[in-house]
């Protein structure tokens, strides 16, 4: 078996609907290939801080751009003065946004195929009429380059994350220790 220090998890399905982990099992793997260098900081059994995150490139590339929009798109419940963002087009958005994101790294998990620590989750911050907003989106590198997700409506106003989750540990708390 493996230390604890270096014991990860991720979670998969089980292959039973019986199996009384269902539907969310966490299969255990021994993580010492990252937990043995500085680079990589467990902060619980699912995630970690990696002290050398690669920075989102581009804040106003296409696919950046689309995830924001996104994650914007249905959040007109919460925030009607965003219906205008919604019913723009991409490039309209687009020039909106123009220096006005900025992002924060959070953490980074491992993929459940692979267990290797390649999902990181970010913040993406923008303003629009001088109130600043975050969204949550997850970057997957595969295949030679990055993936991104967000949920759509996932829009809060900025500074919700560290507030709803002030145990986490995430990389700002790591900078700041």
């Amino acid at each position: 078996m493996y230390q604890q220090q270096y014991k990860m998890a991720v979670h998969v399905t089980p292959e039973s609907e019986n199996d009384p982990e269902w539907p969310s099992k966490k299969k255990w793997f021994d993580a010492s290939e990252w937990l043995s260098t500085p680079q990589y900081i467990k902060i619980n059994d699912f995630y970690v801080i990696n002290t050398r995150y690669v920075p989102i490139g581009d804040l106003n590339s296409d696919q950046i751009i689309f995830y924001l929009k996104k994650g914007i798109n249905g959040s007109e419940k919460r925030f009607s003065e965003l219906s205008v963002l919604s019913d723009l087009d991409n490039q309209e958005f687009r020039e909106l946004m123009k220096d006005k994101l900025s992002s924060e790294y959070l953490e980074t998990q491992f993929e459940k195929e692979t267990l290797t620590p390649t999902i990181d989750f970010f913040l993406i911050y923008f303003i629009y009429n001088n109130k600043r907003y975050e969204v949550p989106i997850r970057r997957e590198y595969s295949g030679n380059k990055y993936h991104y997700w967000v949920l759509e409506g996932s829009v809060k106003k900025a500074g919700y994350w560290h507030e709803r989750f002030p145990a986490s540990y995430s990389y700002r708390k790591y900078l700041n220790k």
